[in-house]
């Protein structure tokens, strides 16, 4: 009910873009006559190719936020922190900013970090120069915590490395066993993480903002960010489609934004739903890594058949 409450307000917002843009079609189709499919059509082309470029530069995950304070999603870049520990044969290293396990698997070093430099965290593979990167399907991974929680983590593979598809709950304080199977048979490792960067720079970050106390937030704080945040981040990708519709007057827009909040809502839903019955299991990297692509490439097909197709 949440996902679809703020899905809602995704598409409103959206909707109310939509106006803008079709009103401002209308008035514009009035004195352009028969050369508005070609700015129309070259209008879609241009979004086409913006997205096509975004992909080509490796910014696959083209879904932007214009309210959110240039927050963007998908990032592999930068530095990572946080104190690690490593038990028996494994040893721990400090550094500044970037702090790894090191893990010998008796055929080459792994290197096992957990990264959340601007990211939700998560576990990292790498391979120390020699060593081979194991595959996906030879690596799992599994934390227990204090309390007795236990959770799962399977990989995918990234360029140069492999990265958990979950994400890991804070603290960052539990035991890890490393599974790494070889033939018919697996070697284990075991971890131990300690929290301590996250343990002193979260109350000195309050200190620096004057907040007092350590109070979680309310469901209600978490409901109203996220409707706040989906609201006001407009599904850009859909104002050309908007465009593309103004030869069908205000009919045809309503029945665009009425295609748009079916999809929206309830692909919100249905995937929201799917991921907390164990989607992160399933192998759908491709949509998200190459979704600036798919999305160009249906707006060009799009644009030229408004103008040599007459869609």
């Amino acid at each position: 009910m949440v996902v679809a409450l703020c899905g809602a307000g995704h598409v409103l917002f959206t909707t109310m873009l939509g106006v803008l843009v079709v009103w401002l079609g209308i008035e514009t189709s009035k004195w352009t006559g028969t050369v508005f499919p070609w700015i129309a059509g070259g209008a879609l082309i241009l979004f086409g190719l913006y997205y096509l470029v975004r992909q080509a530069r490796g910014e696959g995950h083209g879904h932007s936020h214009f309210g959110s304070g240039g927050h963007s999603h998908g990032g592999h870049g930068g530095h990572s922190h946080g104190h690690s520990h490593a038990q028996g044969p494994n040893q721990h290293t400090h550094g500044h900013e970037d702090e790894t396990k090191r893990i010998d698997t008796g055929h080459g070093m792994l290197l096992l970090e957990v990264f959340e430099d601007g990211v939700p965290p998560r576990f990292r593979l790498r391979a120390e120069a020699g060593a081979d990167l194991p595959g996906v399907e030879a690596v799992s991974l599994e934390t227990l915590r204090p309390d007795g929680a236990r959770q799962s983590f399977s990989f995918v593979a990234r360029d140069g490395f492999l990265e958990s598809r979950e994400e890991i709950p804070e603290p960052h304080e539990f035991d890890a066993t490393f599974s790494l199977a070889h033939g018919s048979h697996a070697h284990r490792h075991a971890l131990s993480y300690k929290e301590h960067a996250h343990a002193h720079a979260a109350p000195a970050a309050n200190a620096a903002r004057g907040v007092t106390g350590a109070a979680p937030k309310s469901d209600r704080a978490v409901i109203v960010s996220l409707f706040t945040l989906l609201t006001f981040s407009p599904c850009e990708g859909f104002l050309p489609v908007y465009l593309s519709g103004i030869s069908y007057g205000w009919p045809g827009f309503l029945l665009l934004s009425a295609v748009l909040s079916v999809a929206t809502i309830s692909g919100m839903v249905i995937f929201t739903w799917l991921t907390m019955s164990g989607i992160e299991r399933l192998r759908l990297e491709f949509l998200e890594r190459y979704e600036s692509g798919i999305l160009g490439s249906l707006l060009m097909f799009l644009g030229v058949g408004i103008i040599f197709l007459g869609f």
